[in-house]
């Protein structure tokens, strides 16, 4: 779980000698969004189709009622899913309620969860996918066309995650949070909840504070139920 990846990145740290008391523990900012969830059996077609971004064949997505690129669609659950097999299966569930938008999916994975939407970008298609695992986070715009500049691809590691070792990286997180936040709000509104993650008073991280949005509160409601 995310989580766990911050908790980790405590543990690095310590380890570094740095004193990090409550460092990359994610705290909500914004009241849990009520957010209403309906589980579905199949993707509906309006997010079916080839898709395709910046990065390579690697990245690009080809969707149907039961696969999303090579996510395969699973009925409940993976309860045995480690974090290098998160994104094996998906389960969705359709996204309403006030302050969210329509075609906005969930994808709950063994470890991790990809909220989806489908809507327009100056009047082309796309597909938006912010996409939350154990090893990193994903911004990812998508479109029908092979090439757009409409296209977006950009990774980046949790709040205070594995890969933040130094002031250096804790930065260059916090950069690309500050970089997709703006997007991930205005692309899935109450979808996600807006969370703060604190470098702490002393240590390595002194000072360095990382704003971000998040939508595992719903994987860990799924999963602790």
């Amino acid at each position: 779980m995310k989580w766990l990846v911050s908790l980790l990145g405590v543990t690095t740290a310590i380890a570094s000698g740095a004193v990090v008391l409550g460092l990359g523990m994610n705290t909500p900012v914004t009241a849990q969004a009520a957010v209403k969830t309906h589980k579905i059996t199949a993707l509906p077609k309006t997010f079916r189709g080839h898709w395709y971004t910046t990065g390579g064949k690697m990245f690009n997505k080809k969707v149907s009622g039961k696969k999303f690129g090579r996510s395969k669609y699973r009925k409940s659950h993976d309860k045995q899913s480690m974090s290098a097999t998160s994104e094996q299966y998906f389960t969705p569930y359709k996204v309403s309620g006030a302050g969210t938008h329509k075609n906005t999916i969930y994808l709950l994975n063994g470890e991790g969860i990809n909220t989806i939407r489908r809507t327009t970008i100056k009047g082309k298609a796309v597909l938006i996918s912010y996409n939350e695992q154990q090893h990193g986070t994903g911004f990812t715009i998508y479109t029908k066309s092979k090439k757009s500049s409409l296209q977006r691809n950009i990774g980046g590691s949790n709040p205070f995650g594995m890969a933040v070792t130094s002031r250096k990286t804790a930065k260059e997180n916090r950069t690309f949070y500050n970089k997709i936040n703006p997007k991930v709000k205005k692309y899935f509104g109450k979808a996600v909840v807006k969370e703060h993650a604190s470098g702490g008073k002393t240590g390595m991280f002194k000072g360095i504070n990382i704003n971000s949005y998040s939508a595992y509160y719903f994987w860990e409601r799924v999963v602790n139920n």
